[in-house]
């Protein structure tokens, strides 16, 4: 009697997990069965690499089956310079280590541009600490600004190649209370720090995310022109969120405002997959080593690298005449 009880058992268990398991998922599998007769059946979703869904536990429905629908999320977002993505935490925490990652392409036209920006809630002296990964002269740079000391940039990254190319480029920011590092497409990117003191990069009640339409750090132009995927913060992706918005309870929590949400960045801009990153033209616009308190555009150094080279002209040349007239003075004295 015990041995057919635990055969039927079996039975209901298999047909059960059968029940809302047939078919596959699209970049995901099922996993952690469990049968309750009261609530109903569950299991939880597991997305592949590079996928990530909001809702990851299941439950298998009247119907037999899993509600709600289980869906891997590998979200593309193309913008323009009115777009913008915006995620608020509904309840600001002091971020210590943490990893900003994505992947973007960009048109060649688009020089300048805000990609990602995190920011604090607003602190007691009405400031905020804030880290700008963007664009300038088609150069991608990242700055961390804290209200502790000032509002002073006490971690800058910059690149020496040009991004803005139509090409998938990945970007890898990490930060720990005493560093901060960067990576694109795998290469490391120099960062500078202030000398002479260890500043923790603490970024204190941070508050909210943001994708394009954002004042740049150097510049005026707002937006951000291009498409981006894979943006992780923290785990966290504001994209997936912005694109189930609709359907979930964080409404409150994301603002989406002219995006276009597509199947594949290469849709629009045709983005090569073999030609290598273009070389620059031009040195980026930035010192090489900006923290002094205030990052300068090395344009002003090229400026007045041009003034000296022109005084050493002149001077050069007024010797070379002043020779020439003593050589003659000398000359007709002999003769």
């Amino acid at each position: 009697m015990i041995v057919q009880l635990s055969l039927i058992l079996v039975a209901s268990l298999f047909n059960a997990i059968r029940s809302c398991s047939n078919g596959t998922i699209a970049n995901g599998r099922l996993a952690n069965y469990k049968v309750d007769s009261e609530e109903g059946d569950s299991a939880s979703l597991v997305c592949s690499d590079g996928y990530t869904t909001y809702n990851s536990h299941l439950v298998c429905g009247e119907d037999n089956t899993w509600l709600p629908t289980p869906i891997c999320h590998k979200v593309f977002v193309r913008f323009n310079k009115t777009s913008m993505i915006k995620y608020v935490y509904p309840t600001p925490y002091d971020s210590v280590d943490s990893s900003v990652s994505f992947s973007f392409s960009t048109p060649p036209l688009q020089s300048t541009g805000v990609l990602v920006r995190l920011t604090s809630k607003k602190l007691s002296d009405g400031s905020r600490d804030t880290l700008t990964v963007e664009l300038v002269g088609g150069f991608l740079a990242t700055t961390m600004q804290l209200s502790s000391i000032g509002q002073r940039i006490i971690g800058f990254c910059h690149d020496d190649m040009l991004l803005n190319d139509n090409m998938q480029h990945k970007v890898v920011l990490k930060r720990n209370p005493d560093s901060l590092s960067m990576t694109i497409d795998n290469r490391s990117i120099q960062c500078s720090y202030p000398s002479g003191s260890k500043l923790e990069f603490t970024f204190t009640a941070l508050r909210s995310i943001q994708v394009g339409h954002l004042q740049p750090t150097w510049g005026e132009a707002y937006g951000f022109t291009g498409c981006m995927t894979d943006l992780f913060v923290d785990g966290l992706s504001p994209l997936i969120l912005a694109d189930l918005a609709e359907n979930t309870k964080i409404e409150d929590q994301v603002s989406v405002q002219d995006v276009d949400f597509v199947e594949t960045c290469g849709e629009k801009y045709n983005v090569p997959t073999t030609q290598p990153p273009q070389q620059p033209t031009n040195s980026p616009p930035f010192d090489t080593n900006p923290i002094t308190g205030a990052v300068e555009d090395k344009e002003k150094d090229d400026d007045s690298g041009k003034d000296k080279m022109t005084l050493i002209v002149i001077l050069v040349t007024i010797v070379i005449l002043i020779l020439l007239v003593l050589l003659i003075g000398i000359v007709c004295k002999k003769y």
